[in-house]
């Protein structure tokens, strides 16, 4: 650390130096229009750029990231402070649309400024193409080159106004200082997401293991459910309605349909047995989410909503007739029985998700799910009456909940 520290403080002394004979270089030029005074300033530049690298360079050792005064002419700005829109700000300036990046300031006597854009404005399009959000904005601007003459339609007391502006570098600050002697550069505030949707895979175990199901599949000679889980599909999104929160919805579900021959004991008559079983839930999300890194977020939350099983088991020996339904009915090789039971779902979550791109991310999600029935035990269905089940278990749908899979959005 030392031995660096005094790399800097003497190729600090070697930029002040050659600093000095660039200015008496150039106004003996100026003075005199002397070659060799304009030749000196030009190789005492490059001197000092030498200089300002060895600088950074050393910075990096002691891993201090320092603004540099350096000019550059490779990037165009615009001269805005960004920050992507998120439900509470569109709603406090009755702002329709579901695009668009909200200006939070403008630099003095920059592109933006001079073009007439101001802070509270929403950028709603760049030469022609729409800013969907921040880091999409910023790309757009970078596609352009120095001096181009863009139009930015922006979003203002509910008015929608043109901006005709030219790109341009703005004025290089220079470099400030604060411990050990150089000012680090101020860190952008992480953004938690704008919000977005997807296919949600979800595998449950069921703390119960499926038993009390399982105990009537196997007494009509089905094979159960897997006892380590089931793999349910959905889908969900949510969105930003501000300060990290996140509002939204989602649903999955499970089917199982299976057919098989039997024949019945007291007459030998055979018939095709048939079990549907279905298993799902949806409900309302509400979730904290915490920014960690540009590309990675965290968040606590829960579900609330319904879900419940469906179980229909039926045989037949396809053998109908018109004028003797009544008999088919009364006859054990036509019958049917569907068995239900609804739950109240609380679900606590946490959640991790990682961006790809600016529309694509990876989302993992852990939960356990709690259930409260509204019923005392499984209901017998026929023509949407219910008919409780004497003696049927209560069969709590409760269990873990684990999900990993695309999110289109952040």
């Amino acid at each position: 650390m030392e031995v660096i520290m005094k790399k800097i403080l003497l190729v600090g002394m070697v930029v002040m130096l050659f600093s000095s004979v660039a200015l008496f270089a150039q106004e003996q030029s100026d003075e005199e229009m002397d070659y060799k005074a304009q030749m000196a300033a030009e190789n005492t530049q490059i001197a000092i750029d030498a200089a300002m690298e060895e600088v950074e360079n050393a910075l990096d050792d002691i891993n201090v990231e320092v603004l540099v005064s350096r000019t550059t002419e490779e990037t165009p700005k615009m001269g805005v402070f960004l920050s992507n829109m998120d439900f509470e700000d569109a709603y406090k300036m009755h702002y329709p649309y579901c695009y668009g990046v909200y200006v939070t300031g403008v630099s003095q006597d920059g592109p933006a400024q001079k073009a007439g854009i101001a802070k509270g404005d929403i950028i709603m399009e760049f030469d022609g193409k729409k800013a969907k959000f921040e880091s999409n904005l910023v790309k757009l601007i970078k596609s352009k080159n120095i001096g181009d003459e863009v139009q930015v339609k922006i979003f203002r007391d509910e008015e929608i106004l043109i901006a005709d502006l030219i790109l341009t570098t703005l004025k290089p600050k220079e470099m400030t200082i604060t411990k050990d002697g150089m000012k680090i550069k101020k860190k952008k505030k992480l953004s938690v997401g704008h919000g977005g949707g997807g296919w949600i895979p979800v595998w449950f175990v069921d703390d119960n293991e499926f038993a009390d199901i399982n105990h009537i599949l196997e007494a009509y000679e089905f094979t159960g459910l897997d006892e380590k889980g089931i793999l349910m599909h959905g889908g969900g999104g949510h969105g930003n309605v501000g300060k990290g929160w996140f509002l939204g919805g989602m649903g999955a579900g499970y089917t199982i349909d299976k057919k098989k021959g039997y024949d019945i004991p007291d007459t030998g008559e055979h018939v095709t047995r048939r079990m549907l079983y279905t298993n799902g839930y949806g409900g309302v999300t509400l979730d904290k989410r915490i920014a960690i890194t540009k590309n990675l977020t965290t968040s606590l939350g829960f579900m609330l909503g319904w879900g419940g099983h469906n179980l229909q088991i039926s045989q037949t020996d396809g053998d109908y007739d018109w004028e003797f339904l009544n008999d088919d009915m009364n006859s054990s090789a036509n019958n049917a029985i569907e068995l239900e039971k609804n739950y109240i779902l609380f679900q606590p979550k946490a959640t991790v998700m990682y961006r790809i791109l600016d529309w694509l991310s990876i989302r993992a999600e852990g939960g356990y799910m709690l259930s409260h029935s509204y019923t005392g035990g499984w209901d017998a269905i026929s023509c949407e009456d219910s008919f409780e089940i004497d003696n049927s278990p209560e069969t709590p749908y409760q269990g873990y909940t684990i999900s990993i899979g695309p999110w289109f959005g952040f």
